[in-house]
């Protein structure tokens, strides 16, 4: 008999014949290995496209929803990991038929608590949540940085879980995909903003900056171990990073903040990764853009919901590509198709020329899960219409 990853491969085979044939790999660089939160493609410039990318991406608990499986097992069992993932690639190829690449590629993530789980933190599961932090910071007085270590890449945290889920999904796909094992993605000040608290590392930063800054240079020295734990384990190079930086923002970190407890540390992450791939905040990040644009190699940058995409364009030009990310109530689930229509016009306005995608992501259940999925076809519809590029719009 054959075994249901068995029958969902012959599915992701056909699929990824269907888009070599539909040329969807086209639009998009050549991808690295990573293994970032959900597929993000860096978008090749608008100037040789007929169509701008344009990517569906629900929230886990969404798609528990929509493939009716359970989150908390999704992050505990590899083989529910596997099938979902398999699963989620075949709906979002037949249903929402966006510009997506299916690979023979299953990358491990296993949620936002990761990298602070490698130093104590706890991850708290909630059926029908993504996984989420407990809220006890581990740093409560400042002398507490000075027990803490650099985590074991076996045994620190979620690490046990990291190496079974890579053993056994290795072993259930037969060699038949390339599994990419987890990666510190989680910027330094995110760890330093989790492992210190929200208020008392904001109050450091006025009060105390020496000691925000030796907990920066933990954080960041601790990544650097990690990752060279990591290719040495893997018999690889080490790899170009990833910085996910939600806690990057205004007015969280003033410009004059960011430069001075943030960009050191991004600057030597990205000389030590050899670039980074991806910077990435959902926040307010146009005043921060001048300091940002200083990280030396740089690929993708995300623009939020709330960032003024002019002012990022003012300041990085064509120099990196763009993640447009919509607002997923406002732009998509609870939009009107003149709605819809007129955030796109009004995306195409100020990125054309550049190399960009457009992303509906962070999609959760609004009102329903068959008329959220319908929202969804009816958004791919209208962006498959306004963001098709014409001959004569080519620069």
């Amino acid at each position: 008999m054959i075994s249901t990853i068995a029958k969902l491969d012959e599915k992701i085979e056909e699929l990824i014949e269907q888009q070599r044939l539909s040329g969807i790999a086209n639009y998009w660089e050549p991808q690295e290995y990573t293994a970032k939160d959900h597929w993000r493609g860096i978008p090749r410039h608008s100037k040789v496209l007929d169509m701008i990318p344009f990517t569906v991406e629900p929230e886990i608990p969404m798609w528990a929803a929509i493939l009716n499986f359970s989150v908390k097992e999704f992050y505990s069992i590899p083989r529910v990991y596997l099938e979902n993932t398999l699963k989620m690639m075949i709906y979002r190829a037949e249903k929402f038929q966006d510009f997506t690449c299916i690979e023979k590629t299953i990358p491990i993530w296993l949620g936002a608590p990761f990298e602070e789980s490698l130093f104590g933190s706890k991850q708290v599961l909630v059926e029908g949540a993504s996984p989420w932090l407990d809220r006890e910071p581990l740093i409560k007085k400042q002398e507490d940085l000075d027990r803490l270590e650099f985590p074991d890449f076996y045994k620190s945290g979620l690490m046990p879980t990291a190496h079974y889920f890579y053993e056994v999904i290795g072993e259930l796909t037969e060699g038949k995909y390339t599994v990419v094992f987890p990666e510190w993605g989680r910027g330094p000040f995110g760890v330093a903003f989790h492992l210190r608290g929200f208020d008392n590392l904001l109050i450091d930063m006025l009060v105390n900056p020496d000691f925000v800054h030796r907990l920066m240079r933990f954080v960041t020295d601790a990544r650097k171990h990690w990752v060279s734990e990591r290719a040495k384990f893997l018999g690889r190079k080490i790899d170009k990073g990833n910085l996910y930086n939600d806690e990057v923002n205004c007015p969280t970190l003033s410009p004059e903040q960011y430069k001075e407890f943030v960009l050191p540390y991004e600057i030597e992450l990205c000389n030590f990764h050899g670039g980074i791939v991806y910077w990435h905040s959902c926040g307010d990040i146009a005043n921060l853009a001048e300091g940002i644009s200083r990280i030396p190699y740089l690929e993708m940058l995300h623009i939020g919901p709330w960032t003024d995409m002019k002012e990022v364009r003012r300041v990085f030009g064509e120099r990196v590509a763009y993640e447009k990310c919509l607002m997923p109530t406002e732009d998509v689930q609870m939009a009107t198709e003149e709605e819809m229509e007129k955030k796109l016009e009004e995306i195409r306005g100020v990125l054309d020329g550049t190399a960009y995608t457009v992303r509906a992501d962070g999609l959760q259940i609004v009102s329903s899960v068959d008329r959220d999925i319908e929202k969804v076809i009816k958004w791919v519809t209208i962006a498959r219409k306004k963001l098709k590029i014409e001959k004569g719009e080519r620069g």
